[in-house]
């Protein structure tokens, strides 16, 4: 494993939810490269600190109540016996609140076939923001952002500059959605970020834009020339629509050039 992937994985991996191999793997990896390390090491100092910082709730007993019953009931035993592993309180309280998850997605257009993917959108945008993460590169260039993804990603990433009309970029990373590395081109508005994450389309046309507000953030997402394109903000409604539209606009302009 290098450091690309070590850092692809490593949230996975601090959170539990590797299987064995890549754990081991990522845990090789942290034994010899320092970089890596320290990126781990300043996650546990971040999460500790949100900790520290009363930012943790504790589960209702009715709810730890509940979630036994559901986890007895499959096992096929009786209720009454010790305390039950805690990791099995972690799997049933996980699908618990995926469940939660999907209803909580409102879309005003498109699939509910979204909702998996959105909670992607959502996880990494807040992750890029608490972790203080937005940008691997940092500059309001796109001939700058734009070439520092070749080599990195099996695409190259549309990349526009929206300065003018009042939404400049100011960066570029790597993020990891949908089962694959995908770029995330960060825009501001005022003092909201825009994280648009772009990677190949497995849909041969393209379709309209399609919006959602997910967890208090406004999600737009649509397939243009062979590409998805995911924004986030929590922008209103119409100045999200608006940037998104110029990215549309950006994206057709691109796709004629290169014809």
């Amino acid at each position: 494993m290098d450091c690309k992937e070590a850092k692809i994985w490593l949230h996975g991996y601090m959170d539990g939810e590797l299987d064995l191999a890549r754990t081991m793997e990522i845990e090789s990896h942290l034994e010899t490269c320092a970089t890596c390390a320290r990126a781990r090491d300043n996650q546990h100092v971040l999460r500790d600190s949100i900790q520290a910082g009363g930012f943790s709730w504790r589960c209702p007993d009715r709810l730890r109540t509940n979630i036994e019953s559901v986890v007895f009931r499959e096992l096929g035993r009786p209720k009454v016996r010790p305390n039950i592993p805690r990791w099995w309180l972690a799997i049933a309280a996980s699908l618990l609140l995926a469940g939660v998850s999907w209803f909580a997605w409102r879309p005003m257009s498109g699939e509910s076939s979204d909702a998996p993917i959105a909670q992607q959108v959502v996880a990494s945008h807040v992750r890029s923001l608490l972790a203080d993460h937005l940008m691997d590169v940092a500059s309001s260039d796109r001939h700058t952002v734009k070439p520092w993804f070749a080599g990195k990603l099996d695409f190259a990433p549309m990349v526009a500059d929206l300065s003018a009309e009042g939404y400049p970029l100011i960066g570029g990373r790597l993020d990891y959605l949908d089962h694959r590395p995908v770029a995330a081109v960060a825009y501001q508005r005022r003092q909201h970020f825009i994280n648009l994450f772009i990677w190949p389309s497995e849909r041969a046309t393209d379709d309209g834009l399609h919006s959602a507000t997910y967890q208090g953030y406004q999600i737009v997402h649509w397939n243009q020339s062979g590409t998805t394109y995911w924004a986030i903000s929590d922008l209103n409604v119409s100045e999200l629509h608006h940037f998104t539209q110029l990215i549309c606009d950006a994206g057709r302009d691109s796709a004629v050039s290169k014809d």
